[in-house]
């Protein structure tokens, strides 16, 4: 009787693994066309938000103001 209840909780364990495994790999998918199509709508000349905050910025490269 213990060999059929230890076949049925691994039948179970296995059923949950494939089961996770698949949602991981939708999930890992689902990543990775988010961050293509986040590099895609990116344009070759574009800068980031802190880029341009540091181009907008009144002070210089060693701390001294510009002007």
């Amino acid at each position: 009787m213990t060999d059929f209840v230890e076949q049925l909780r691994l039948a179970e364990k296995a059923a949950e693994d494939i089961y996770f495994a698949k949602v991981s790999r939708e999930l890992i998918d689902k990543l990775h066309k988010r961050m293509q199509a986040e590099k895609d709508s990116r344009q070759p000349g574009d800068q980031s938000s802190d880029d341009a905050r540091a181009e907008a910025s009144p002070v210089g490269m060693k701390g001294t103001s510009v002007g």
